[in-house]
């Protein structure tokens, strides 16, 4: 998409007995926790985006031509670091979706993101929902 959206809802209809939770991450607490020399850096970067790279990631191979993923255009390049339009504070704007930043080779890039996301996705910045119908997480 080349647009990012603003916001996100998922609603639980029904749940499964045991399993399913779902983790989010706070990028913004990611992205303090970051030096300022890595901060500095990754201010000049961008990644692309793309909902195909992270389905074939998980053995999933999606065609152009499907509505599933509305790829017709190829990956969005989009920022590293995303600044809050109204508060001016930073975030780390990755996920699995990012890939291929350009400037580094497939290599440094993937070394890159994965070390973003590890560090990311650890508490005290991980949050964990466990489901129980009629949940809506925003």
């Amino acid at each position: 998409m080349p647009l990012a959206s603003k916001a996100a809802m998922l609603y639980a209809l029904v749940t499964p007995p045991e399993g399913g939770e779902t983790e989010f991450a706070d990028m913004r607490a990611a992205w303090e926790a970051l030096n300022k020399a890595t901060q500095a850096q990754l201010e000049k970067l961008s990644a692309y985006h793309s909902l195909y790279y992270s389905q074939e990631q998980a053995g999933f191979i999606h065609k152009t031509d499907q509505v599933y993923g509305f790829h017709d255009k190829g990956a969005t390049l989009r920022p590293i670091i995303k600044t809050h339009p109204e508060t001016g504070r930073k975030s780390i704007y990755t996920g699995r979706h990012a890939h291929d930043i350009p400037g580094m080779s497939k290599e440094e890039s993937k070394a890159l993101l994965d070390k973003l996301m590890e560090d990311a996705c650890r508490p005290p910045r991980l949050y964990k929902h466990a489901w129980t119908p009629g949940d809506l997480v925003v």
